[in-house]
């Protein structure tokens, strides 16, 4: 470094203010450190008037040992300094030291620790609350295939709260290529149970190639192997796991304690070190490392250190790898590199570790000032030293890394980190505030069948909570409600709602897609029927399952058709009047029920597949249909129609419905069925014959209750189910609170809505059924429940938490003085004597028409001011642009 044509009071004052180095130092190894490793080296060249130029490349800890060895090119060393979090292996080291080899020492200088951690992506419903504890032992025998179930007697014997499916392989993870992270797995278990593993500690291993076992590339492929498949385990840098709010498995360490990683680094003990900076502390005490830095450490290993209860059992150490005679290095590029090395084991390195999910090193393991005397040097070592506050004419000095100097993006990162920190202060906040005085909210979406039901629960439910509850639901059909829940690739399976709702199991194929380690359970909440109803006029029309099938297969097309006559005698219609069958053009459970039940009843005759869409016969006699509207626009508006509905659609139009002969040989329809207990006994039927599978988080696609025994059985029954996911654990608890009290609101239908709104309530077994499925759901420990008030409890009453009875809207009230007033009138008009004939058509008594035209009257005004006051109390819309008005969004129900 010279300084030419400055003046001499300059050179004498011992600075040089203009001239300025050109230095570089280039390293490689080990991943995990590389953003930290970045971050510094930016920092100094943003930093330094000389032209600084520092690389880290991120090659994995073997790479960053071959590259410091320099095998490939006659031991020619690569790199300035190698990094590892392993120590430099043995064949290497003595590779190395070899002076028909390398000829040369080296020395280990540790830096930073980190624990190795073991996640599993279990379903937590089926772990319980207590977690997955997994000893020594038994991960030996897992990660080296002796023990390939999740349902293992030794693996329950440790986990008493474990239910999970029997025989459920154990996917394991494990990576191909040399790791650092699969060395310290091997060590720990050669060290903690090594009689029942025998893979050995190194970097690679020779893994068993069973079915449960899955080569992974890298940490992002041990990561995506535990987040999408189910029922995985693997093993990652905590950090890692712990970012991807991984379940961990909980180990027992040499004292006995059973912990995770993420409580060992929350710990601290009396001298300030967590769980894992105490199993470096434990090491230096044992005498773990060599006494000499230039001899060979690939024995030093932290594994399982006795001290401390809460010490994780699994900690690496990383190193940096510098030759031990670096006299070869200008007096610039040996300056540098202990500048690096002093700032990322000094204070200021070891406390930005935290922030990239490492753990400093104790200060009884920072050797490096007496590392560093050992090292053979040029013969001057420029000196690099920090300005923190102004220093004037020093602070222009070459060697000098400043505060006051940066890089435009350096800064800019700086204020991004401080926006950040701020909005996540202020997000925080926001969320604290939200949770105690917020509102609550509760989305659903699916069938559109209960969106009645569900709507006037939901505002009930807001009106008696005293918490600001926000409860909505989408009536979109089942086949979207099934989509939003299991959400898609795009947004990583996330659903779109709280729960869904559908009035069929949910497919097996959006089954299949849910992530791994995600569950969800169905919840039956009601029973519908579905009727086949027609336009025939005056007439009764009885129709056995075959012949359904082959006028909805079109071989038979006219009503009087013999096969039909022969079943109907008494049938009379127009010479070779055409059937008009309606049938519907989208997906919908309606379709899916009615063709199941043909398809079992009859597969020799309809031979379609069955489902919730058809590929229905095109002919000119049928008819496609959107919805249940344009179902029941046809039978109402075309005569000698037949089609499928929503049974309690068909009643309240009093359309002529087909009669249906069950399995017990009772024709009747699905009204006489309905009124004799028909539908709900075909509920408890199911249930006695386990039609519906015993665990609730299992595939139930194949579910249905066709045709099941009885007298008055109905044969063609849905079932109406919330999709729920079984772990709640990860919604908000006051959601996750709404959630199940809505649910459970339903369940036990206290304001008879059920019925109100067409449905069939369920039998008390089926009942028991959902209730059971509803407490498998695993809801967060902190959580505080709702609870329902119908008679006055005193003090109680008026916890937060209460959704009361004794709560009103007037909305809800002054609706309920409607209904009841329209209720009269209607009986009124029903009991109203038929008008005698009149002698004179203009005369002022004709008898109750007067009265019949008031009562109209009453009717209107009543009607008018319903629509009065519900356009009063609705809240505005969003005025919404011309064009834009009027659209419809093609919401299709089930």
């Amino acid at each position: 470094m010279t300084c030419p044509h400055l003046p001499v009071k300059v050179l004498l004052a011992g600075f040089c203010l203009v001239g300025a180095m050109e230095v570089e130092i280039h390293g490689s190894g080990t991943t995990n450190p590389s953003k930290f490793f970045w971050k510094i080296m930016e920092t100094f060249e943003a930093g330094s008037k000389d032209k600084l130029h520092m690389t880290y490349r991120a090659v994995g800890s073997s790479t960053g040992q071959k590259e410091f060895l320099g095998e490939a090119p006659s031991y020619t060393q690569l790199n300035d300094f190698g990094a590892g979090d392993i120590p430099m292996s043995s064949s290497r080291y003595a590779d190395l030291v070899d002076p028909a080899k390398a000829g040369r020492s080296m020395v280990h200088v540790p830096f930073s620790l980190g624990a190795i951690a073991i996640f599993h992506s279990v379903p937590a419903g089926e772990v319980g609350t207590a977690g997955l504890r997994l000893s020594p032992c038994l991960l030996a025998k897992i990660f080296s295939g002796a023990i390939t179930t999740w349902d293992h007697a030794d693996i329950l014997a440790e986990n008493a709260d474990l239910q999970v499916p029997a025989g459920t392989t154990i996917q394991v993870g494990h990576r191909t290529l040399g790791s650092s992270s699969t060395g310290g797995l091997g060590g720990y278990l050669t060290k903690a149970c090594p009689s029942s593993w025998s893979l050995g500690a190194g970097s690679t291993m020779t893994w068993p190639t069973g079915g449960g076992f899955t080569p992974v590339y890298g940490s992002p492929g041990m990561t995506e192997h535990i987040a999408s498949t189910k029922y995985a385990i693997g093993y990652l840098d905590a950090g890692h796991g712990h970012s991807a709010n991984f379940q961990e498995v909980f180990l027992r360490n040499v004292q006995g304690t059973w912990l995770t990683s993420s409580q060992a680094i929350a710990h601290s003990d009396i001298n300030g070190n967590n769980g894992v900076a105490s199993a470096g502390a434990a090491a230096v005490a044992a005498n773990v490392f060599p006494t000499t830095f230039d001899s060979d450490w690939s024995g030093v290993n932290l594994f399982d250190q006795d001290t401390g209860s809460m010490t994780w059992p699994i900690v690496l150490v990383s190193y940096f790898y510098l030759s031990k005679d670096i006299s070869g290095m200008t007096a610039d590029q040996a300056g540098l590199l202990k500048a690096f090395i002093d700032f990322v084991v000094g204070p200021e390195g070891q406390g930005m570790l935290p922030d990239f999910s490492f753990n400093g090193i104790p200060s009884a393991m920072n050797k490096w000032s007496e590392t560093w005397a050992t090292m053979t040097k040029p013969p001057t070592v420029t000196p690099f030293t920090y300005e923190d506050a102004t220093e004037i004419w020093a602070g222009q000095a070459s060697g000098k890394i400043s505060s006051k100097r940066n890089s435009y993006s350096m800064w800019y990162l700086g204020q991004v980190e401080k926006s950040l920190a701020s909005m996540e202060s202020r997000l925080l906040a926001l969320e604290t505030s939200l949770d105690d005085y917020g509102l609550v909210p509760l989305h659903g979406s699916g069938t559109t069948n209960p969106k009645t039901w569900f709507s006037k629960a939901m505002k009930l439910m807001e009106h008696r909570a005293r918490a600001p509850l926000l409860l909505t639901y989408r009536a979109v059909g089942s086949s979207n409600g099934m989509a939003e829940f299991v959400g898609q690739s795009s947004n990583g399976f996330k659903s779109y709602n709280h729960f869904g709702a559908g009035d069929i199991p949910m497919k097996s194929s959006l089954f299949s897609t849910l992530p791994g380690g995600e569950e969800m359970v169905h919840i039956p909440f009601g029973l519908g029927a579905i009727g086949i109803f027609h336009s025939v006029p005056d007439m009764e029309v009885a129709l056995d399952a075959c012949l359904l099938a082959d006028i909805f297969m079109g071989n038979v097309q006219t009503w009087d058709d013999a096969k039909v006559l022969a079943q109907n005698p008494g049938l009379t219609v127009p010479a070779g009047q055409k059937i008009i069958v309606g049938h519907r053009k989208y997906g919908s459970s309606s379709t899916g029920g009615f063709s199941g039940y043909l398809k079992q009843k009859c597969p020799e005759v309809f031979t379609k597949d069955a489902g919730s869409t058809v590929d229905w016969p095109t002919t000119a006699n049928f008819m496609p249909l959107e919805g249940s509207p344009e179902m029941k626009e046809l039978i109402k508006d075309t005569p000698y129609a037949i089609g499928y509905l929503d049974a309690g659609h068909g009643h309240g139009l009093n359309f002529g419905e087909v009669a249906l002969t069950n399995k017990d040989g009772t024709s009747q329809t699905s009204k006489a069925s309905i009124a004799k207990g028909g539908v709900a006994y075909a509920g408890t039927v199911g249930v006695n014959k386990n039609v519906f599978p015993t665990d609730h988080s299992a595939d139930w696609s194949s579910v249905q209750l066709y045709d099941m025994e009885g007298t008055d059985t109905w044969p063609i029954v849905l079932v109406s189910y919330f999709y729920v996911k079984k772990d709640q654990t990860s919604t908000p608890v006051k959601t996750a609170a709404a959630l199940k009290a809505f649910v459970t609101m339903i369940l036990d239908d206290a304001d008879g809505l059920c019925e109100e709104f067409g449905f069939t309530a369920l039998s008390d077994s089926m009942r028991a059924k959902s209730l059971g499925a509803l407490g498998t759901v695993v809801f967060p420990a902190t959580m505080t429940e709702f609870t329902f008030e119908s008679t006055t409890t005193t003090y109680d009453g008026m916890a937060a938490n209460v959704v009361s009875m004794k709560r009103h809207a007037y909305d809800d009230y002054h609706r309920d003085q409607l209904e009841d007033k329209i209720t009269k009138l209607e009986a009124a008009l029903a009991n109203a004597p038929a008008p005698a004939p009149a002698a004179e058509p203009a005369a002022a008594d004709a008898g109750p028409l007067p009265v019949v035209a008031m009562v109209i009257s009453i009717l209107a005004v009543i009607a008018s001011s319903g629509a009065l006051y519900v356009a009063m109390t609705k809240k505005p819309e969003p005025l919404r642009a011309p064009e834009a008005q009027g659209q419809t969004y093609g919401n299709r129900e089930v």
